[in-house]
């Protein structure tokens, strides 16, 4: 235990740069020895990661308490927590690689990661097959370290995007306590909450079949613009939506095309991750077009659509927002 706690105390001031040359070589050493870890050092070197070592803490002290819980065996497997400081420092995520005793344990799966977004901004990053994950703010996404099987599947809590790459055939599921997707190659969004006990699943490309969990009836199929709202023991609901209300979240710009304002409130409090209320009718039917860089404060975005669309904006106690018209 003692020796794993200076290999990943090596790793991660490998990130930050500040090695000596004595520790460089005794961590390439280590390396050459154990190929797990060598895999652990490319998740490192390839993971746009930012921490907070209180956070940070906090996070493994819960992940282990979990694993304690249920363990089958009194031999404890051993838990690596692979950080990496981002100059960006928007979001804080932690990825957790768990080897394969644990994998097998808990999942039947061997090394098995966890990507946690605790920041607010989407977090992007590729999965062993090339597909693209825009991994929205308080969310996770769990996948084996080699998307290798014939069905490719990863676990979701929150909201993420995805960019599927096709692969001859080969199936892509994302499975969440609510809804299954299953898809081979398509752009799509899943949004999940636990709290309304609801999943909403909204296709930009190609299809997917959507399938309440654990039920064997047969699933319904989106096509693109369709939105699949899955509320447990209710069903699949299926309608057409606006792709921009639904997609734009994760991307550096925001560009509204000619949106009610009502609409426009909607993308934001889905980007910002709080909730904003409009007040007046006329203000919520009030067209609006614009482009916001997304790195910019809440605050910033009002500002700007006032002096389009005279509004007047008031954060609340609880830290959601009041819009109304001036």
């Amino acid at each position: 235990m003692k020796e794993d706690s200076k290999i990943w105390d090596l790793l991660a001031k490998r990130t930050d740069h500040s090695l000596s040359k004595e520790e460089e070589e005794s961590l390439d050493q280590m390396l050459k020895e154990d190929s797990s870890l060598q895999r652990a050092s490319r998740l490192v070197e390839g993971s746009q990661v930012n921490m907070d070592t209180h956070q940070t803490e906090e996070a493994m002290n819960r992940t282990w308490s979990k694993i304690e819980t249920g363990m089958k065996t009194d031999r404890k497997p051993r838990l690596k927590l692979i950080i990496r400081r981002y100059a960006v420092a928007a979001s804080i995520a932690v990825l957790f690689v768990l080897g394969g005793l644990l994998g097998y344990q808990l999942w039947g799966k061997p090394d098995m990661l966890i990507v946690m977004n605790q920041g607010k901004e989407a977090l992007l990053f590729t999965l062993p097959d090339n597909s693209k994950v825009w991994l929205g703010g308080g969310s996770s996404l769990k996948y084996p370290d080699e998307l290798s099987g014939r069905n490719r599947e990863v676990y979701l809590e929150g909201e993420a995007f995805f960019d599927v790459k096709k692969d001859n055939g080969r199936t892509f599921q994302v499975v969440t306590d609510i809804v299954e997707v299953m898809v081979l190659g398509t752009r799509f969004d899943v949004r999940v909450s636990k709290t309304e006990s609801t999943a909403e699943v909204v296709l930009e490309s190609g299809s997917v079949k959507l399938n309440e969990r654990n039920k064997t009836e047969d699933g319904v199929i989106l096509r693109p613009g369709e939105m699949g709202r899955v509320m447990q023991q209710s069903g699949i609901e299926v309608r057409h939506v606006d792709l921009q209300l639904y997609t734009t979240w994760k991307d550096k710009y925001m560009n509204i095309e000619s949106q009610k304002m009502d609409n426009v409130m909607f993308m934001l409090s889905k980007r910002y991750h709080t909730e904003i209320r409009i007040e007046g009718e006329e203000l919520k039917a009030e067209i609006f077009s614009g482009r916001f860089d997304i790195d910019q404060s809440l605050e910033n975005i009002f500002e700007t659509i006032d002096l389009i669309t005279p509004i007047r904006f008031q954060k609340q106690p609880d830290g959601t927002y009041l819009v109304t018209p001036k």
